[in-house]
């Protein structure tokens, strides 16, 4: 039982009689009272026959409760029954009612559910009845209802979809109701329907020639349990991809399976997750219409619900719906950490429902898959897990998937239909025993095995009045047929457009520019209609143009060709007219909330007029994307919004240009789109200069900076940096000031103006700076400099000590960039220990953990180094493929290790000659761009590579030693001198500490040069200086090489 002022799940009935008061005064009082108990009793006996309970009435009208005083699991459903009984009653009475009273009764019916406070109104001891929301909804629905009609509400209709016929009525402005209701006419409760009729309801195909395919699939799924399986259902438009699925899905056990499924769209291809967006909203019942705290509370409950609830998940899930994340949630976390983190948390969710069941993660066209979708469905795939997880994706034979060819993926290519099966299809649509042999030609011929094509042939024969049927045949007119059957679907498509009435068209043609699906109250709003969108909507259903979608309230066209030829059909000015109509709409319908919409916003205001709009919806959408680490779609809307401003500056103010120029400048450091960036900063920082000294405009130099430093234009970078801190000390606040320190710190380990000492002063004066600054991107670039001016310096120790730290950060704060960039700098160190195989696995680790750019293309460059001294066969190849990667894209930094070993593995490749000319010039090359610890970094090797020829390292062929004469000719005379030079040159360079790696390795070269030449005393004297060093950074074969030197010359004394 309910107790009073208890909160309960109901579904509200009101129905009355139309024009009850004219009736009153035309029977009078004797008349009155007899016919108010016939309406009485008929509306209450339908009521309680369907289980629910009359809690008011009022002469004409009663109130009925359905989930009052018992709960009940099916209350929406019996609300509708008894909506519908109530009207089949009346019809049933009206006759015998005109004989007794001499009129004819119509009621009209609104059904509202959701949440009802119980009370007792008049006394506590009597009945409890429902107040609230819902009651006033369901009684301002029943005045909106047509005579002879039932109106339900958008909640009734979730709750009922699937078990009545529906058509959409209209959204309307309801008094005392905050936000426009959908509507919905409920025409019957369906009976047990046959799969056939639901699916040619839900707009499928037929489902002929697939049962091969069937079976694979559900053959893969049968094994799914416990285990991690994906198939990749691939067809061509029209050819039954959605039809399997759905055949596939009506064989699972709901009890036994937990299905969740996204879709991707045409235009949603840069909104970041959107498949796993629509799993989100499913998973913890989302509605459009919720506010933020109703869905705060829904999510806190399913996270609850899956062990998972803390305040920082709870802000990442309402961060990705595009919903304020509750203050302090995510502090401290960037774009690259949130979208890292929403990553994990999506992961971990998901492992949390396979725990459970087996789960069915079904995403239909990922041709149309957004970057950060496919990136974070590609490393489920990679990583095979979790278990009991049951992949199904369906897409077009153009786009195949990066993870298409691991092992754990099935392909299930679906091909055309043989003309037998073709002709099953006619037989099946037409449901008649005989064919003629013409119609299954005709159909066959220009079908070319798709189904979809031959279905909408049959409609267009149909329409045309050149095929008809009656109970058993099928009655084809070839010649009819002939004169005009298009040879194409489009053609077809445009052909059933233009028979359209014209205002079906008109409805259809706005349709389409909101896109393959629409919501039915959104195209209400736009085209501003007397109420007459739902009755269209129900004619275009009927000619099976569009349809239901039966997991929301949206319409879907038939066939995205469909929607296509639509669409195109449209002349320019009427598409940028119906763009700006719905932009318009979705601006008014999602005010104060258009981060949800901004990538929608984006897409139809770039098709208009409005470009301060477009300008202002695509930075919106892009600092978005940012928000989550998409920077594919990041970069694509900010590359849309920058082109509208180039092409019109009056789109948007200096300011709001300036806050622009802060995204994009992060996004462009961020992923590394370096030449862009650098070509456009010239021509903004006058705008910027405009503003004066401003928080925005130290951002952007510092961004700029750090792609000048990316690109290998060190002296820009250096003059750029005396701009930015001249700027910061004006300014005078701790943020201004952390991004000028890091960038001068960052710059000096390149173009080196800075001492040891100048160094530490400026280290310690940032790190009070950083207090200040919560900002996890600055303190990562922070450490990694550190960690990088160490190892630049040859203080090996230190630097392993400060990745030491960048790791302990990273796994503190789930920061991939810490980890990845500290392993990466762990490998380089490596290589320079010649530990070369363990800088190799150090490497490949390092882009395992690796997310950011910065960090891959560092671990890339180190894992491209270490193939040159292993010897692998692969070597030189992969030097030169990363090198011509580097240039393309502007990484001038990023190359200077691998130019280094480019030289090196053309020389152990036997091309001496064009090996050390490489190294001399890559050493000129670094000394013209300011950066002299790479040139002298060269020189140390290339004096190691000078000692090996001497040495007569490696076994030489004839042809090898002719090829190479000159060059090695020139080494046998003059190499040793040039060997003291370049150490003698290497080892003046202030930057290098003077107890570091590069000085001991110096030393080193020298002791083998003199072990070479017979010096001994000289020899162990260089070599123990080197040991010396070389002892400090701790045990390496670089260690190991000088001991075995030493122990050689001992034992030849």
């Amino acid at each position: 039982m309910t107790h009073v002022g208890e909160r309960r799940q109901v579904s509200v009935l009101f129905a009355d009689m139309v024009g009850f008061t004219a009736a009153v005064e035309r029977l009078g009082e004797d008349g009155t009272l007899p016919f108010t108990q016939v309406i009485y009793n008929l509306m209450s006996d339908t009521v309680v026959e369907h289980g629910g309970t009359v809690s008011s009435f009022g002469g004409d009208s009663v109130m009925a409760l359905f989930g009052l005083p018992e709960a009940l699991e099916d209350g929406a459903l019996r609300s509708c029954r008894a909506a519908l009984a109530i009207q089949s009653a009346f019809a049933e009475a009206a006759d015998e009612i005109e004989r007794r009273f001499g009129l004819r009764p119509r009621m009209r019916v609104g059904v509202s559910s959701g949440v009802a406070l119980m009370a007792s109104i008049e006394g506590q001891d009597a009945p409890a009845t429902a107040v609230g929301n819902t009651v006033n909804l369901a009684s301002r629905i029943q005045n909106l209802a047509a005579a002879g009609n039932c109106l339900i509400c958008d909640t009734t209709r979730r709750l009922v979809e699937g078990q009545v016929e529906l058509n959409f009525d209209d959204e309307y402005d309801i008094k005392g109701v905050s936000k426009r209701r959908k509507l919905w006419n409920l025409l019957a409760i369906r009976k047990a329907a046959t799969r056939f009729d639901a699916s040619v309801a839900r707009g499928l195909s037929h489902f002929v020639g697939r049962e091969k395919e069937l079976a694979a699939l559900s053959d893969t799924f049968s094994v799914a349990g416990g285990d991690f399986k994906v198939v990749d259902l691939v067809g061509e438009a029209g050819l039954g991809k959605t039809r399997l699925v759905f055949e596939f899905l009506q064989q699972i056990n709901p009890k036994e399976s937990r299905l969740y499924r996204g879709h991707c769209a045409a235009d949603r291809t840069q909104v970041p997750f959107y498949p796993f967006l629509e799993v989100v909203n499913e998973a913890f019942q989302i509605r459009s219409e919720d506010e933020t705290a109703e869905i705060s509370l829904k999510l806190k409950t399913g996270l609850t619900g899956l062990g998972l609830d803390n305040p920082e998940n709870l802000g990442l899930l309402l961060n990705l719906l595009g919903k304020e994340p509750p203050a302090g949630s995510l502090d401290g976390l960037d774009g690259v950490l949130i979208g890292h983190r929403t990553r994990n948390l999506l992961r971990a969710m998901l492992r949390a429902e396979c725990a459970r069941s087996i789960v069915i993660f079904l995403i239909e066209d990922i041709h149309w898959i957004d970057s950060a979708s496919a990136e974070f469905l590609g490393k489920i795939v990679g990583d095979g897990e979790p278990n009991n997880l049951f992949v199904l994706h369906t897409r077009r034979p153009e786009y195949a998937p990066g993870w298409s060819d691991n092992w754990r993926v099935t392909e299930i290519a679906l091909m055309p239909l043989s003309s037998n099966e073709i002709g099953h299809l006619v037989q099946t649509r037409l449901q008649v025993d005989n064919l003629p042999l013409s119609l299954v030609e005709q159909v066959s011929k220009r079908a070319g095995g798709n189904p979809l094509f031959g279905e909408e042939i049959l409609s267009f024969l149909i329409s045309k009045g050149a095929l008809s049927v009656d109970v058993e045949n099928a009655n084809f007119d070839i010649d009819l047929a002939s004169s005009g059957l298009p040879e194409s679907m489009r053609s077809l498509f445009t052909v059933r457009m233009d028979r359209l009435e014209p205002s079906d068209k008109a409805l259809l043609q706005a349709a389409s520019v909101i896109g393959r699906r629409f919501d039915p109250g959104l195209l209400t709003s736009v085209l501003q209609t007397d109420g007459s969108v739902g009755e269209t909507l129900r004619r275009l259903q009927t000619l099976d143009l569009i349809h239901r979608d039966d997991r929301s309230s949206d319409y879907e066209f038939k066939h995205v060709l469909l929607r296509d030829t639509v669409y195109q059909s449209l002349l320019s000015e009427q598409a940028a007219e119906l763009h700006l109509a719905i932009a318009t709409a979705l601006e008014q319908r999602n005010e104060n909330r258009f981060g949800e919409v901004a990538g929608a916003l984006a897409h139809h205001y770039l098709r208009t007029e409005r470009r301060d709009l477009a300008f202002k919806y695509n930075a919106l959408a892009g600092a978005r994307s940012l928000g989550v680490y998409s920077l594919g779609d990041a970069n694509r809307y900010f590359e849309s919004a920058l082109g509208l401003y180039q092409s019109d500056p009056g789109c948007a103010n200096d300011r709001e240009f300036a806050a622009f120029l802060v995204d994009y400048s992060t996004c462009s450091n961020i992923s590394l789109k370096i030449t862009e960036f650098i070509e456009l900063a010239p021509h903004v920082r006058p705008i910027l200069g405009r503003l004066g000294d401003t928080y925005q405009h130290v951002v952007f130099l510092h961004h700029y900076i750090a792609c000048l430093v990316y690109n290998g234009r060190y002296v820009d970078a250096f003059a750029t940096q005396q701009d930015l801190t001249a700027m910061a000390e004006r300014l005078d606040t701790p943020e201004t000031a952390a991004y000028a320190l890091v960038s001068e710190l960052s710059v000096s380990c390149y173009f080196g103006q800075l001492s040891n000492e100048a160094f530490e002063a400026k280290r310690r004066e940032a790190e009070v700076a950083m207090k200040s600054v919560q900002d996890a991107y600055l303190q990562n670039f922070f450490l990694a400099i550190l960690a990088w001016n160490e190892t630049s310096r040859g203080r090996f120790a230190h630097a392993y000590e400060t990745t030491r730290r960048m790791v302990d950060l990273g796994k503190a704060k789930n920061d991939p960039r810490s980890l990845g960039y500290a392993t990466a700098l762990n490998a380089l160190i490596a290589m320079l220990s010649d530990d070369h195989a363990k800088a190799l696995e150090i490497a490949e680790q390092a882009l395992k953990v690796s997310h950011a750019e910065f960090e891959r293309a560092s671990a890339e460059a180190a894992r491209t180094a270490a193939l040159v001294p292993l010897e692998r066969p692969e070597a030189l190849g992969e030097v030169k493929r990363f090198i011509s990667k580097c240039e393309q894209d502007g990484w001038g930094l990023f190359l200077s290790g691998p130019d280094m070993m480019l030289g090196v593995a053309l020389t152990m490749n036997g091309r001496i000659d064009e090996g050390l000319r490489h190294m001399e010039d890559a050493i000129g090359r670094r000394e013209r761009e300011g950066y002299d610890l790479a040139a002298d970094w060269y020189r140390l090797f290339l004096a190691e590579l000078y000692l090996g020829i001497l040495s007569g390292e490696g076994e030489a062929s004839l042809g090898l030693l002719f090829r190479n004469v000159r060059s090695l000719s020139w080494v046998f005379m003059f190499g040793a001198g040039r060997i003291i030079k370049l150490i003698d040159q290497a080892c003046e360079n202030p930057l290098f500490d003077r107890n570091g790696y590069y000085v001991a390795r110096g030393q080193m070269i020298l002791g083998l040069l003199y072990k070479l030449k017979k010096k001994k005393g000289l020899a162990v004297e260089h070599l123990r200086d080197a040991r010396r060093i070389a002892d400090q950074i701790g045990p390496s074969p670089f260690l190991t090489r000088i001991d075995v030197a030493l122990a050689d010359l001992e034992a030849a004394t």
